[in-house]
């Protein structure tokens, strides 16, 4: 009887076991993709690093400090996709964060790439027939009326300023500055994967941001290729960004490091690491669910053969097949398909002639 007793306690911690795992594993996903506005936070990414670059060029040209100058900051709109949420969500983080980077480059201060640990809706956009007066510097935000009248200007603003205005194609061979710990969001030109790739292979991908070089192209090569094992399963994909070219007759010697994968279905990356690596997400979620199966499998045969005694032999041999049958087969390949974003940080000033 006590023999029984203890086996059926065995079996119930088993069960108990693996719905508790299952339920550890999905929970935390499904709460934080509740809790984030992706809109919100990929404009703000965009707006930052558009934002940055502008703060940065205005002091070096020696013109007053106005983020509303800008026909981007305005418009609030440049590489929207409806796939990240709601236009207004979209606006009103770019425009958060295109005043705090050019904030920060006006100043010259470093590139801060994480994103605010609060950022939230404010409602209000702005629009192009405000004047810098008017509209609150991120740093006074929660006082607007302390704002000192010399940081910005009343100079009315234009919604008709032409986004390519500020490309470098229109620069008459302006030196391009990209200061250092700026965040650089490209799109991939080729396809990029653990299986197919190899080391030493080139890439190429476009620059989408920030607005004064987009269009230019960044040259790179595959520096690292880990592929998924049976037992450490997760893979791994390590680029070098090597050149940054505005045309055949002006580039630069360039040095990146990848921060971010935008998810696309299939690309199976779970992160990217502080070394700038690519890692694959694992099947630790599949395993348990097939060692799970195995095992309650195994009981039901076992108790049916030859009761209690026959459940925990049978539970222990399905879990054993199920470890077998797991380590077997291989993790998941990182897969970058052509046209995905990714952001990198560069790694030193930068300059284009």
């Amino acid at each position: 009887m006590k023999l029984t007793k203890r086996l059926l306690v065995v079996i119930l911690s088993l069960t108990l076991n693996n719905v508790l795992l299952t339920a550890v594993l999905t929970q935390p996903a499904s709460a934080q993709a509740a809790e984030l506005n992706i809109a919100l936070q990929r404009g703000y990414r965009t707006g930052y690093s558009d934002g940055y670059m502008a703060g940065y060029r205005d002091i070096i040209d020696g013109l007053a400090k106005s983020y509303v100058r800008h026909g981007d900051y305005t418009k609030a709109d440049r590489i929207f996709s409806r796939d990240y949420g709601t236009l207004e969500d979209y606006r009103d983080g770019y425009q958060q964060g295109f005043e705090s980077g050019y904030n920060t480059g006006f100043e010259k201060r470093s590139f801060e790439s994480t994103l605010p640990t609060e950022l939230k809706k404010r409602g209000g956009i702005a629009t192009g027939t405000q004047t810098a007066a008017t509209i609150p510097d991120n740093n006074v935000a929660e006082n607007p009326t302390s704002a000192s009248p010399s940081t910005v200007t009343d100079e009315p603003v234009s919604g008709t300023t032409n986004t390519a205005d500020l490309s470098f194609q229109n620069k008459n061979g302006a030196i391009i500055i990209i200061p250092r710990d700026t965040e650089l969001l490209l799109e991939l030109q080729e396809d990029l994967s653990t299986d197919r790739s190899r080391e030493g292979e080139k890439f190429t991908a476009k620059i989408v941001s920030p607005s004064e070089i987009a269009g230019a192209t960044i040259e790179g090569r595959v520096a690292r290729i880990k592929s998924p094992g049976r037992i450490k399963r997760r893979s791994e994909l390590q680029l070098s960004f090597d050149r940054i070219i505005l045309d055949d007759t002006r580039w630069s010697n360039f040095s990146a490091t990848l921060t971010e994968v935008l998810p696309v279905k299939g690309d199976n990356v779970k992160l990217v690491n502080n070394e700038g690596t690519a890692v694959g997400r694992s099947s630790l979620k599949g395993d348990t669910a097939k060692i799970g199966g195995s095992t309650g499998a195994g009981l039901i045969f076992g108790a049916v053969v030859g009761g209690p005694v026959g459940a925990a032999v049978g539970a222990g041999m399905g879990a054993a097949f199920g470890v077998g049958a797991v380590v077997i087969e291989r993790g998941k390949h990182i897969r970058l398909n052509r046209n995905q974003q990714i952001r990198i940080k560069s790694a030193y000033e930068t300059q284009i002639r």
